[in-house]
């Protein structure tokens, strides 16, 4: 039995006959609670009434009631207003506070067809499973599924910035400077990145704006590029560098050899993506201040359009001459940085302010931004379904990251409108 098809049952009351407790008592359920997708009881906010007297409090399902113990459910007061265990079988007794939990055995009560039904769909083999009836969806259905996924996705990527906002005291632009130094880094080169800006206080940058060179120095040096001597400009740097580490009192824990290089781009190559940022920080002393006071989403990929300095347009590496001149960000990479950090920022501001407007403008910038092209996006198209916008593509991606992949489909209301059938 899957528990995942338990929780469906209980949530749209699928149970046939009547309710008794394993002791005999009568259940009447008045309101099966709120799905809970988080840690801690299945359902909450649930009223029964078991024999005479109304329950209200949270309802734990399990597909054998021993896994209570087995959960550690016991250790955990989150579990202590529990009012109804619901399982497929019940192997043992089980104790709260000291007396039995009431206890829902179900094993009795649930469609046998319907069950063989949703194990033979979710046992297909196909990367999303309901690609073959997408087209009998009703488009309203789909249209709400996305927007829930996009609200979703940004919450997912908002908790990862919003453990930044205690150790950072709330100070957003040190928060929004960390966040775009790790996917600045993009996958392969995030940690040295994080470990630069970790070892290079916003405050000191804050500090340098008036100088572009200062800021390339800074970045540089922090992350380990000017040990020995290559050209000119790197000599050049090196001075710089040394002055303010002083001044500053900055530790370096980098050096050159920790930055991957291998099978990459030129415009991938770390010494190019640290050039961009550096340029970037020239330009925007507080950008998160300049974030939130736009109004127009087509503005916000602006903020990123810069140009770096000259040794950079025709260098990717110190002494390394480029073939031809380059070294601005490309428009993709901007909207990567957009997507993945930006928009995430946003959300975790509303969040932290309690104010839904900022969860909205990252929506609306996402809306106005190109698609995605990776690996998901490409199995959406293929079953047409494709992405018109980074909203789509990042919705779409979540759909498939938490829900397809992970064979939760009793989770994703296209699953149940296909099931239900």
């Amino acid at each position: 039995m899957d528990e995942q098809f338990l929780h469906h049952v209980w949530k749209f009351q699928k149970l046939q006959g009547r309710l008794k407790t394993t002791c005999g008592q009568e259940i009447i359920v008045i309101n099966q609670g709120n799905h809970n997708h988080n840690s801690g009881p299945d359902f909450e906010e649930a009223r029964i009434k078991i024999g005479d007297i109304e329950w209200v409090g949270q309802i734990e399902i399990h597909v054998d009631s021993s896994n209570w113990q087995a959960h550690k459910h016991h250790l955990d007061k989150a579990y202590e207003n529990v009012i109804l265990h619901v399982v497929w079988k019940h192997d043992k007794e089980v104790l709260l506070n000291g007396s039995p939990i009431p206890t829902l055995e179900i094993n009795d009560l649930i469609n046998q067809d319907e069950y063989m039904n949703y194990q033979a769909f979710i046992n297909q083999k196909k990367d999303i499973l309901c690609q073959e009836q997408l087209t009998n969806v009703s488009s309203l259905n789909f249209t709400n599924l996305l927007d829930r996924m996009m609200v979703e996705r940004l919450e997912q990527k908002a908790e990862e910035i919003l453990d930044l906002v205690n150790s950072k005291k709330a100070d957003w632009e040190e928060i929004t400077y960390l966040s775009l130094a790790k996917n600045f880094g993009f996958s392969v080169n995030k940690e040295p990145f994080l470990t630069m800006a970790a070892y290079l206080p916003h405050k000191v940058i804050s500090k340098n704006t008036s100088n572009a060179k200062s800021i390339e120095a800074l970045i540089f040096g922090q992350a380990g590029f000017l040990e020995g001597e290559i050209d000119n400009y790197h000599q050049v740097l090196k001075k710089e560098y040394e002055f303010l580490k002083s001044k500053f009192q900055l530790q370096s824990k980098l050096t050159k050899s920790m930055w991957k290089f291998g099978r990459m781009r030129p415009s991938n190559i770390p010494t190019v993506r640290l050039a961009q940022f550096a340029s970037l920080l020239y330009k925007n002393d507080r950008l998160f201040s300049k974030l939130i006071e736009i109004d127009d989403p087509k503005e916000v990929p602006k903020q990123f359009e810069f140009d770096v300095s000259e040794y950079w347009n025709t260098h990717y590496d110190f002494g390394k001459v480029r073939k031809k001149k380059g070294g601005k960000m490309g428009s993709s990479s901007i909207d990567n940085l957009i997507i993945n950090t930006i928009a995430p920022l946003l959300a975790a501001y509303s969040i932290y302010m309690d104010d839904r407007s900022y969860m909205e403008k990252g929506i609306r910038i996402l809306e106005v931004l190109r698609p995605e092209n990776n690996n998901i996006t490409k199995k959406w198209t293929a079953v047409d379904r494709a992405p018109k916008s980074a909203f789509d593509s990042q919705s779409l991606i979540g759909l498939y990251k938490n829900y397809c992949s992970k064979k939760k489909c009793l989770d994703c209301s296209i699953g149940v409108e296909i099931l239900g059938r």
